[in-house]
């Protein structure tokens, strides 16, 4: 009878922190890379144009590197970083390409501080286009609503420097903190005002 209790009550206490941000991050614990498995999420269609980056013969990946003084390779330094995909584009070819832990090109994983790169990229091609003017415009000039909370100074540089003064902290292991709330959380727009 014992036993049946503790299932009950731990199933209970299961179903109602479920339900929050604390319940999901003593569950899920830390972030990882398979958390698309566990997020809602809306499929991108491909276009009708599709590029191929060319591949080199010859990548320009260096075979061995110095890390703290000592010398290894490039792949022992990667896998000594539980990288499961590198990747060197240069000039629309790709340079290099490794994937480790039976990982390939198909293989989908969160892309976590990537996305900064990424956005940033966008950024500069939009700079290119003409859509944004320079990094020196406050974001207020293409999200509007932000003039509400003070955040007329802020540049888009700022953004992507991490740099804007935003009280953030990035701490993962803290289940009450911002790095769960935005992880965990259910209301991004509420966790986001100032």
């Amino acid at each position: 009878m014992k036993k049946l209790f503790c299932f009950i009550l731990a199933t209970g206490l299961l179903l109602l922190l479920g339900s929050c941000k604390l319940g999901r991050f003593a569950y899920y614990n830390f972030a990882n890379i398979t958390d698309h498995e566990i997020f809602p999420y809306r499929t991108a269609k491909k276009g009708d144009y599709i590029f191929t980056y060319a591949v080199a013969e010859n990548g320009k990946a260096p075979k061995k590197i110095k890390v703290e003084g000592k010398e290894t390779t490039f792949n022992a330094y990667l896998e000594k970083n539980r990288t499961v995909a590198f990747l060197i584009i240069q000039n629309d070819t790709i340079q290099y390409e490794k994937y480790f832990d039976d990982y390939s090109e198909d293989a989908v994983v969160a892309s976590f501080s990537m996305a900064k790169s990424v956005t940033s990229i966008l950024i500069g091609c939009a700079i290119d286009d003409g859509y944004i003017k320079s990094v020196d415009e406050p974001v207020t000039n293409y999200i509007p609503e932000l003039k509400e909370n003070g955040l007329q100074s802020v540049t888009i540089e700022h953004l992507l420097q991490m740099t804007s003064g935003i009280k953030f902290s990035e701490s993962y292991t803290n289940p009450f903190g911002d790095a769960a709330t935005f992880y965990y959380g259910r209301n991004l727009t509420k966790a986001a005002e100032p």
